[in-house]
C-alpha cells in the first residue's frame, strides 16, 4: 500500500512538472521593442488629431466626413468606437483604449508617444489564431493583404513572408478576405507583421519599420504598424495590431487603408 501511494504521489509530481513545463512553453508571443519603448496607457479623450501619440492624426479614411473635412478614422478611433469609426463589427467588438507600444507618452499632458521603429516578437511555443477585426478603404479594389514574416533574434533581416488575410493584389483574385475570418498559424521562433498595399505597387511595411519598401516609406510615404495589447506581458497576451496608410494618404494615394487584426494564443 506505501510502495503504491508512494509510486502515484511520484506519478503525480512527474505529470505536473509536465504540465508547468508545457505551460512555460506555451506562452505563445512576446513583443520585443527598441530601448526606452514600452506599454503606454491613454483614453478616448487623447484622441484628437494632434499627432501625440504618432497614430492620433487627420487620417483621411475613406471620404470626407459629414462636416467636409477628412473623416476622423485614426486606429484610436476605431478602438474606441468614437469619431467616424464606429466599426470593427460593432460598439461592443471595440476593445476600448488598450495600451500601446512606442516610446514613453503622458496622457494628461497629451504629448510624446513617438513611434518605435523597430518591434517583432518572440514566439515561445505553440501556435496563435489570428482574426481580421477591420479593413477600411475608400476603394474596395485596394484592399491591404496582412500577414507574419520570419526574422532573426536580432530584428535585423526579413525571412520568408506568410498570408494570414488576402487582399486585393493582382495575384489574390480581387477578393479580399472577409473582416471576421480567423486563421490558425505558428511562426518561427521570431517573426514580425507586415502588410502590401496595391495601391502603391503592392510594396511592403513591416513592424520593422526600417525595411519597408521605397514606396511604403519617405516623407510622404510612412506606413506602418500600431500594437495594442489587452494584457501586456501576460504569458497569454492578446494583441490588436494596426496596419495603417500615412496620415496624408488623401493627398498621396487616396484610399486610406487601415487593416487591424487581432493575434491570440489558441491554449
Amino acid at each position: 500500500m506505501n510502495t503504491l501511494m508512494r509510486k502515484s504521489g511520484f506519478s503525480a509530481v512527474v505529470l505536473l512538472a509536465m504540465v508547468v513545463s508545457l505551460c512555460g512553453l506555451a506562452s505563445a508571443q512576446t513583443l520585443i521593442g527598441s530601448p526606452g519603448a514600452g506599454w503606454q496607457t491613454w483614453s478616448a479623450s487623447n484622441v484628437n488629431d494632434n499627432s501625440a501619440p504618432w497614430w492620433d492624426t487627420q487620417w483621411g479614411a475613406s471620404q470626407p466626413n459629414d462636416e467636409g473635412s477628412n473623416a476622423e478614422k485614426n486606429v484610436g478611433y476605431c478602438m474606441t468606437s468614437t469619431g467616424d469609426c464606429i466599426g470593427i463589427g460593432s460598439a461592443q467588438a471595440s476593445p476600448g483604449a488598450l495600451e500601446f507600444w512606442g516610446m514613453p507618452y503622458n496622457s494628461q499632458a497629451d504629448s510624446g508617444g513617438a513611434r518605435d521603429n523597430k518591434v517583432y516578437f518572440r514566439n515561445n511555443g505553440g501556435s496563435l489564431r489570428a482574426t481580421l477585426m477591420l479593413n477600411s478603404s475608400s476603394n474596395p479594389n485596394e484592399i491591404n493583404e496582412i500577414g507574419w514574416f520570419e526574422t532573426n533574434s536580432t530584428g535585423s533581416v526579413i525571412g520568408a513572408k506568410h498570408i494570414l488575410f488576402e487582399g486585393t493584389g493582382p495575384n489574390e483574385n480581387l477578393i479580399p478576405a472577409p473582416v471576421g475570418a480567423t486563421v490558425t498559424f505558428t511562426p518561427t521562433a521570431y517573426f514580425g507583421y507586415y502588410y502590401a498595399d496595391v495601391s502603391e505597387g503592392n510594396c511592403y511595411a513591416y513592424t520593422l519599420y526600417a525595411f519597408n519598401d521605397p514606396n511604403c516609406t519617405g516623407t510622404n510615404f510612412d506606413h506602418d504598424f500600431v500594437v495594442f495589447s489587452a494584457n501586456p506581458g501576460a504569458r497569454f497576451g492578446t494583441y490588436w495590431i494596426a496596419g495603417e496608410d500615412p496620415a496624408d494618404c488623401p493627398n498621396n494615394d487616396g484610399d486610406c487603408n487601415l487593416t487591424l487584426i487581432r493575434v491570440r494564443s489558441t491554449l
